[in-house]
């Protein structure tokens, strides 16, 4: 499976096309709109990623997210060798002080994420460095990219989305919902398959 066979005609064995038998669909649209759907709730080992170190100027009380963010692991402070807290927004904001209309100075301890930016209770008082784990979308099936993990190790996963998306497009709520269903369960085993790299972990006491 790669993304030339997914989008090549009815007569392909392991076409869009071929899986829902029908020549007049919008294969690439459909195949944005599978993968779309999968990362959405799809968190797997091939998802957990280092992104980018993050680099704090002094002043600074946001960063923009990470491109690929989806989730987060852990955002720790290389600089001064602590991890950050991941708070809710109202909690986060209930830190912030504020002299004459300006957020004070400090050494953020928290931070949260909305207005798609990592925000912080405090603006940062010296320079740093922050490393983020988390889970990151992979770059997308294309002619550029012909292939990814959907494609070598969930093969069956991306398929139940794509013929859920093409069954959307052809306005066939019942078989669309019996794809969704089928979905979610290799959705929800494949998640729970992903916690088992971290059998042998040694937890700190």
């Amino acid at each position: 499976m790669n993304y030339t066979s997914l989008v090549a005609s009815k007569t392909t064995a392991g076409s869009i096309k071929h899986w829902i038998n029908h020549a007049e669909v919008d294969v690439e649209q459909i195949l944005e709109e599978a993968q779309a759907l999968l990362f959405q709730t799809l968190r797997v080992r091939e998802m957990r990623s280092s992104f980018a170190d993050l680099t704090m100027a002094i002043g600074d009380s946001t960063k923009a997210l990470p491109t690929g963010f989806l989730d987060p692991i852990v955002l720790r402070d290389i600089t001064n060798t602590q991890r950050l807290s991941l708070k809710t927004e109202e909690n986060l904001v209930n830190r912030r002080v504020y002299t004459s209309g300006v957020l004070e100075l400090g050494t953020p301890q928290c931070w949260a994420v909305f207005d798609e930016l990592i925000q912080f209770e405090c603006r940062w008082d010296a320079v740093a460095t922050l490393k983020m784990i988390g889970f990151k979308q992979p770059t997308l099936l294309s002619s550029g990219n012909l292939t990814n993990f959907l494609t070598t190790r969930y093969p069956h996963i991306l398929r139940t989305a794509c013929m859920a998306m093409a069954h959307n497009f052809r306005n066939s709520d019942e078989r669309e919902q019996k794809e969704l269903t089928k979905l979610a369960a290799y959705i929800g085993k494949a998640n729970a398959e992903s916690e088992l790299s971290y059998r042998g972990l040694a937890l700190d006491i």
